[in-house]
């Protein structure tokens, strides 16, 4: 079957999310993704326990973030510590305020890409915090409809504790 057609027809699905209570960095799951704000910064939340956890992950945001900044909406993807460790950029900035930080427009894009990528690998699994609910004061229902929507061959599982 033409590749084209068949992504198209898949596209015309979404997959749940199925949740976990648990730690995320114990999970089975080869392919962990979290949030990252554009600024080169991985100082608190989950992005601080990749960076702690998963050192190469945060040397190549960092290096993309000297190198040529990073853009909202882009991902990396970094073999660390037997993980991929997906680096999403889905926030511009951060912050301590009440401000949403979470861009809704990013984490669409992110989740585009995420599932183009397991379409031409095959089928997959993702583990993930609730990206954009926490410290980026995004709404949690706004942000799981979109994952849901974008998502048409990967199945999600949000990690809570």
């Amino acid at each position: 079957m033409d590749k084209t057609i068949n992504l198209f027809q898949k596209r015309m699905i979404s997959v749940k999310i199925e949740y976990r209570k648990g730690d995320l960095f114990k999970t089975d799951i080869n392919h962990i993704v979290h949030g990252c704000n554009c600024m080169g910064v991985m100082g608190s939340g989950v992005a601080k326990i990749v960076k702690d956890q998963y050192p190469e992950a945060y040397a190549q945001y960092l290096k993309k973030h000297q190198k040529t900044g990073l853009i909202l909406g882009e991902i990396q993807f970094i073999n660390s510590n037997n993980k991929i460790i997906i680096n999403a950029m889905t926030q511009d900035g951060y912050g301590k305020t009440s401000d949403r930080y979470a861009n809704y427009e990013a984490i669409a894009q992110v989740f585009e890409k995420i599932n183009d990528y397991f379409y031409l690998i095959s089928d997959g699994v993702i583990a993930m915090p609730m990206i954009g609910a926490g410290l980026a004061n995004g709404d949690w229902g706004v942000i799981s409809a979109i994952i849901e929507s974008e998502l048409t061959v990967v199945k999600p599982v949000v990690y809570q504790l």
